[in-house]
């Protein structure tokens, strides 16, 4: 009976509690709750460079390469990004000056972006180099942590080895090319 008297008690506190707050011009409902992430869509034009070791001939070779671009980009997530930074390295990365199959590259990297405001934030992305046609390489992953964690992200990058064939031919017992410039695109969404 005890507990019963309790019961009631509480609900007419509650609803004492409810009145009072609608009268006040307080919303009623549940509490509230962290908000979803907003519609993601960002895309970024990027310029850097593309490191390559032991450095790519004419026969395709397995490489180590590491990736380093920055550039504006348009941002419809909301979350007001003004540019990015795109560092990342790749493993078991087939390649060559004249012709590249299947590239197969695995690896991660980081996005650094610059907001409006000049403050940054950052995302950690697992990535896969799919394919390279006629200098320009497709990439595909997904964001693992960080601001935009599990979207997908997507990059076409041209590379630009015709400048390098000479090292390519000539520079072949020196290594190849170890260094070239790359331009393109990369969005998260």
């Amino acid at each position: 009976m005890k507990s019963r008297t309790l019961a009631k008690a509480a609900h007419r506190a509650t609803l004492a509690l409810a009145t009072t707050g609608l009268a006040a011009g307080l919303p009623l409902g549940a509490p509230a709750v962290a908000q979803a992430a907003p519609n993601v869509g960002v895309s970024c034009s990027t310029a850097g460079q593309l490191h390559f070791e032991p450095g790519v001939q004419i026969i395709p070779l397995r490489q180590q390469a590491t990736l380093s671009g920055e550039g504006s980009c348009t941002d419809n997530s909301g979350v007001g990004i003004r540019s990015a930074k795109l560092s990342s390295a790749y493993q078991n990365f087939l390649f060559s000056c004249v012709t590249t199959p299947s590239s197969g590259g695995t690896g991660s990297g980081t996005i650094e972006w610059t907001l409006d405001d000049g403050s940054t934030v950052t995302s950690n992305v697992d990535m896969k180099w799919d394919r390279t046609v006629l200098n320009t390489g497709h990439i595909s992953g997904h964001v693992r942590q960080g601001i935009f964690a599990g979207e997908g992200f997507t990059a076409d990058l041209k590379v630009s080895l015709f400048q390098g064939l000479g090292e390519c031919t000539i520079g072949a017992p020196m290594g190849g090319v170890k260094d070239t410039g790359v331009t393109g695109t990369f969005s998260i969404g």
